[in-house]
């Protein structure tokens, strides 16, 4: 016996497919920031060419 996903099944899996993939950007961009701010602690507040 063969089940088939209703249309409503098919939206809410959808948008849980959606949310994940938006918290998986998310994540990534956080992550990246974090990154970045650890790589580049020390050049900061050295930067010459920083306007105020």
């Amino acid at each position: 016996m063969v089940v088939h996903s209703t249309f409503f099944q098919k939206v809410i899996i959808c948008a849980f497919a959606g949310f994940l993939a938006a918290a998986l950007i998310q994540w990534a961009k956080v992550f990246v920031e974090g990154a970045d701010d650890a790589l580049n602690k020390g050049y900061k507040h050295h930067a010459v060419m920083s306007s105020p």
